[in-house]
């Protein structure tokens, strides 16, 4: 079977379901996972997962099972691992992604990194031969025995086509025309003159049309066929990488965890969901802000929509940042963000840190810096573990929109976080995106909110207009229809500064609702936090179904539980809170 014809085969069998490793959650909320391994650190901090793992042998990954590590991934590096693959066959290149003209590209950043005199090349995984070698890499970690497999870079030749103009090499083109000949009419190819496409070379049309290849980034998406070419790419990628995890649990002989280095931030990063049992990222924190983070709240919210976990890490320019301003304080407001939303920073005992100046770097910070939080979050775990985000209010994500730059729902996010109105995220998916929206799931909410700029499909546009004949759709910035679906659920008196995030155990009364407190007023200049002190936070009773609560614990890192005096009166739960300086939890109990 030719290769082209194997990947289109593979693109038509990726598996709609996940494997049995994600019939539970792949990390638990009260997890503390590290991007990186070091036995020295896991006491101090309570490590149970290595996300992110490198090349764990055999031996190390049962001694860390033995020092308590529930779940060790091991990791292959799709872009990353140029010297292995110069090794691996002396004919490298033909493993190379190549540009409109036909030339080999870098990884940008790893522009400082050379091997044999060769530089980074960016390596394409639609050739037979780098195929070959992740072969060759992913029986040597499995042979380990991992619990599961990382692919950092994962969207290896696909990432090229935005990044880097790519990939036009002789592997890719017979990929595109079996692709071509599958889901182009000949009548639609024809009238773009081609007439033969059993010998058509998407890189030669294009430089026959006078595109050079220093324009090509700046022109490709006016482009005839760019939709096309980009469509063929994604899904080529996205079959691969299931096919790669089908593979390594044929070789494990179990089920595995898969988890990506994808920042969930397009479309394209969001392709692959499906078939993940969560994220292991890094996400942008705006470090050079010196302000509370406000993107990982989108990508938090959306991973909720997806259902899967993110274990994330900020960006190596973040690192380099907080490393040559010493700001630990900013880093410590990271970690309590993303578990109050439901998810979980990497540790960041050691950090790979870049610019463009110093290239590749890293940082070490000492466990007191950080260790703290992440064991709050281990003795505290019954108050992490199973609670879900509590969401009167649906933001519809639009995938269909989004490939057509359409549809951001990113400010929407932020702005119901800002404004502490509770929320969750649902998902209309398309032909890249395996999720679609639900009739039972958007019956639950009080107010469905849209962008205006929609591209749904049929069957999910009925939905939105069934929610919209309810009188629940909110067409943003709607203000004045949202607030009458969802009067004030949360008010907090006293503080400006106070982000509220509910959470609570679907079905089960008996246990306790939790209300995350978040102090946003940090200091960047002085890398402190300003405490915030005795406001009062009202909770709209309709948030935990009706519940009375008579008794309110107020929890928070390296200091004594708080028991405090909830009070009820006009359909509000008042919980007075005498002092939150990073972050606390209020328990709330009958």
């Amino acid at each position: 079977m030719t290769f082209a014809c194997s990947l289109l085969l593979a693109m038509t069998i990726v598996a709609a379901t996940a494997s049995a490793a994600d019939q539970q959650r792949a990390i638990r909320r009260s997890d503390v996972v590290f991007m990186y391994d070091n036995s020295k650190m896991y006491e101090p901090y309570g490590c149970t997962v290595l996300g992110w793992a490198g090349w764990g042998k055999a031996q190390h990954i049962a001694s860390a099972h033995r020092a308590g590590i529930r779940q060790f991934s091991t990791s292959v590096g799709f872009l990353t691992e140029f010297k292995r693959v110069i090794d691996f066959n002396d004919d490298f290149l033909d493993a190379a992604c190549r540009d409109l003209a036909g030339d080999p590209f870098i990884v940008p950043w790893l522009w400082d990194h050379k091997y044999k005199g060769q530089p980074a090349w960016w390596w394409c995984t639609n050739s037979p031969l780098y195929q070959r070698y992740l072969e060759s890499r992913l029986e040597e970690v499995i042979a380990a025995e991992p619990d599961g497999l990382h692919i950092d870079d994962y969207r290896g030749t696909s990432g090229s086509v935005t990044w880097r103009s790519g990939c036009f090499c002789k592997h890719c083109m017979a990929g595109f025309r079996a692709y071509l000949a599958q889901n182009v009419p000949k009548e639609e190819l024809a009238e773009l003159g081609i007439d033969d496409p059993a010998a058509f070379d998407y890189r030669e049309f294009l430089l026959g049309k006078n595109v050079k290849p220093e324009e090509y980034n700046r022109r490709r998406s006016s482009l005839p066929l760019a939709d096309e070419f980009y469509d063929f790419q994604v899904k080529a990628n996205t079959a691969f990488v299931a096919g790669y995890r089908r593979r390594a649990e044929q070789l494990r002989g179990r089920p595995l965890t898969l988890c990506v280095n994808s920042g969930l931030g397009n479309p394209q990063a969001l392709a692959i969901a499906p078939h993940l049992s969560y994220f292991c990222c890094e996400l942008s924190h705006g470090a050079h802000t010196r302000a509370a983070a406000k993107h990982p709240i989108y990508a938090y919210k959306l991973a909720d929509g997806l259902n899967r976990p993110v274990a994330s890490t900020a960006s190596g320019h973040d690192w380099a940042y907080v490393a040559e301003h010493k700001l630990p304080g900013l880093v410590r407001t990271w970690v309590a963000l993303s578990y109050a939303f439901g998810h979980n920073l990497m540790a960041p005992h050691r950090q790979w840190c870049y610019t463009k100046e110093k290239g590749t770097h890293w940082n070490e910070w000492p466990p007191r810096e950080y260790a703290p939080l992440y064991r709050f979050v281990r003795n505290h775990a019954r108050l992490f573990d199973r609670y879900e985000a509590v969401a009167p209010v649906a933001v519809v994500y639009d995938n269909a929109a989004r490939r057509k730059n359409r549809g951001n729902i990113e400010p929407i996010c932020i702005t119901l976080a800002e404004r502490n109105v509770p929320f969750t995220v649902v998902v209309a998916g398309d032909d890249w995106l395996e999720y679609r929206l639900d009739t039972d799931r958007l019956a639950k909410f009080k107010a469905v909110v849209i962008v205006g700029e929609s591209a749904l499909d049929d069957p999910q546009q009925k939905l939105i207009d069934r929610v919209e004949a309810d009188g629940r759709l909110v067409v943003w910035p709607d203000n004045e229809t949202l607030e009458r679906l969802l009067p004030a659920p949360v008010v907090v008196e006293g503080s400006q500064h106070v982000g509220v995030v509910p959470r609570a155990i679907e079905g089960d009364e008996g246990a306790p609702a939790v209300v995350h407190l978040l102090n946003r007023r940090y200091d960047g200049d002085s890398d402190a936090m300003t405490a915030q002190k005795d406001f009062t936070l009202q909770l709209h009773a309709d948030l935990f179904g009706g519940r009375k609560f008579t008794k309110a614990t107020l929890h928070a890192p390296e200091v004594e539980p708080v028991l405090l005096q909830p009070s009820s009166e006009g359909g509000f739960t008042a919980v007075k809170v005498p002092r939150v300086d990073l972050w606390a939890i209020v328990e709330l109990s009958n």
